[in-house]
């Protein structure tokens, strides 16, 4: 079997193993929205699964897949398809030819699965973590995720700002930390001042900064995922208001007249 036809199979069985389906990416929240919102494409094919993680060294980086040596494994892993990434100005989804050049050869935190199809063994990447970068499949969260909170009125965050991106906020509750997702041209109305983008205000929440968000979603991840990635959940989605309680600093969503 050549390589081409191990791609194809190794795409469509992670597509079996967890739980979420990645669609055009319009917008972050639409985007998140997906990942919180699928089901399990159950299967009967009779196929073995073997997720791992470890850490290990990133030799080369191409247009499909990474190689990588470290004592629990050394070869090629798969990596074609959709991924989530985070870095330290910008969250975002994106195919492997982009998100590929936010990694380099050297260290990382290694997530794999490998998966046994009729006596072939199909190594795949899932994630990883190599200083301030995040990379991982979207349906990995699922995988991770405790429960997804939906509601049309608001859930009131509170959180400390631990570091604010371009398009998020880290924040940390009582040594929980949560990814605050905010559209970089999303508009805001700011008390006292007028309509404005999270672009032109952001720099007024600080870190350190405590804050309320009045989200409408909340995807709440297990301790082992926070342990590997160092987040608990993601918080996205709002027509209400983040206020900055230690400057007063106040913004309410604004989705136009009308």
């Amino acid at each position: 079997m050549n390589t081409s036809k191990y791609i194809i199979i190794t795409l469509i069985i992670v597509g079996l193993l967890f739980t979420v389906t990645m669609v055009k990416p319009y917008t972050l929240a639409t985007t998140f929205q997906d990942v919180a919102a699928q089901t399990l494409d159950e299967s009967g094919e009779n196929k073995k699964f073997n997720i791992k993680l470890f850490s290990g060294a990133i030799t080369s980086v191409t247009n499909t897949s990474i190689y990588v040596e470290s004592d629990e494994f050394t070869g090629e892993l798969f990596a074609r398809g959709k991924w989530l990434y985070i870095d330290s100005e910008f969250i975002g989804f994106g195919n492997w030819a982009k998100v590929k050049d936010y990694i380099s050869e050297g260290q990382a935190l290694i997530m794999m699965l490998s998966i046994n199809k009729n006596d072939k063994i199909i190594n795949v990447l899932l994630g990883l973590k190599q200083e301030d970068v995040i990379l991982l499949r979207p349906r990995v969260l699922k995988h991770y995720a405790v429960k997804q909170a939906h509601t049309r009125n608001y859930f009131g965050v509170y959180g400390t700002i631990l570091h604010r991106g371009e398009n998020y906020m880290l924040i940390d509750n009582n040594g929980r930390k949560a990814i605050v997702v905010v559209g970089i041209n999303s508009t805001w109305y700011k008390a006292g001042s007028g309509v404005t983008t999270w672009k032109e205000i952001r720099s007024e929440f600080k870190d350190g900064d405590r804050i309320r968000v009045f989200c409408h979603n909340i995807l709440v991840l297990n301790s082992k995922f926070a342990e590997y990635f160092g987040f608990n959940a993601i918080i996205w989605g709002y027509s209400g208001s983040i206020i900055d309680l230690t400057s007063g600093t106040s913004i309410t969503r604004y989705l136009g007249e009308g």
